[in-house]
């Protein structure tokens, strides 16, 4: 008589929940289709202990990180280098204007080397160069994009050429370390870019293969009680022109000449300039005072 009287008492509860969880499993269903109908960005895979390539079939005028701190950036004519400045650096969008064009996709960090060459060359059409896939859809186009930049870029080669052939100004402005000397050799400015030319002296026996050169603007860099900073602010300077990476031969001196956007910093503020090797572990750091580049010479 009890357990009529249970089941008697269950049986609607069981009916209302079975006739609740058919409309919400077909609410589920449509969402899901509209997931996967969603287009995704091509990710590109970044380490911090190797380079990625990407190769575009028009010159790179412009690469936009989003967060650029976690990232470096080379341009080489139709080509963009990339390298995680640290360990699980979180993914971030990626800009590219190539010729007139313009190309998005996404860095994503892995925990191994990377040895991959992303080709964007072929027919126009944007895939991997291993043939896993392509990006649909087509980038908008501009039609002034390309002229402006061959013209710019030729304008800064040509001043980076002038500045190659200037005598040393700055020698005092050096690091030491490793048995390698970097130094400022010049700078100059315009309206739009600051230009440097940087002296490396490698009194090591083993080749220093410049792989990056990264440039970022520093303020309020003093140090307070304790040694702590305060407000310390830190902002990427993406190279607009210069050289192709360059070894520094055994016992030789080179030279390294860069553009990079114009800045005014204040007097607490200076550049740190990093040059990074291919294959070794050579790291040197140049802080160039503010007061050096906010005085020098209009070219």
């Amino acid at each position: 008589m009890f357990s009529k009287l249970l089941l008697t008492l269950s049986l609607p509860v069981l009916l209302a929940s079975a006739t609740l969880a058919q409309p919400t499993s077909a609410m589920l269903q449509p969402a899901s289709s509209a997931v996967h109908a969603t287009p995704t960005l091509l990710d590109v895979a970044v380490s911090d202990s190797s380079t990625t390539y990407l190769v575009f079939s028009g010159p790179v005028s412009l690469v936009d990180v989003g967060m650029a701190n976690n990232y470096l950036v080379k341009i080489e004519a139709n080509a963009v280098f990339v390298r995680a400045r640290r360990k699980s650096a979180p993914p971030t969008p990626l800009l590219i204007r190539f010729g007139s064009k313009y190309w998005m996709g996404r860095l994503v960090y892995v925990n191994r080397p990377v040895l991959q060459l992303y080709d964007f060359q072929k027919d126009g059409a944007l895939g991997m160069s291993s043939g896993t896939g392509a990006v649909a859809g087509a980038a908008p186009e501009n039609e002034l994009a390309l002229d402006k930049e061959r013209e710019k870029k030729a304008a800064v080669e040509g001043k980076l050429n002038t500045l190659r052939k200037s005598r040393e100004e700055h020698q005092a402005v050096a690091v030491v370390d490793n048995d390698l000397v970097l130094s400022l050799a010049n700078v100059r400015n315009d309206k739009d870019f600051t230009y440097l030319r940087f002296k490396v002296i490698n009194h090591s026996a083993i080749d220093y293969n410049v792989d990056f050169t990264d440039f970022q603007l520093v303020e309020n860099a003093q140090k307070k009680f304790l040694a702590k900073k305060k407000n310390e602010a830190r902002r990427p300077l993406a190279p607009s022109g210069g050289a192709a990476n360059q070894v520094v031969s055994g016992r030789t001196t080179g030279y390294l000449t860069y553009a990079i956007p114009l800045f005014a910093a204040t007097d607490r503020g200076y550049l740190e300039v990093t040059l990074r090797e291919l294959n070794g572990a050579r790291v040197l750091v140049l802080p160039v005072p503010s007061r050096v580049i906010n005085r020098a010479s209009t070219i």
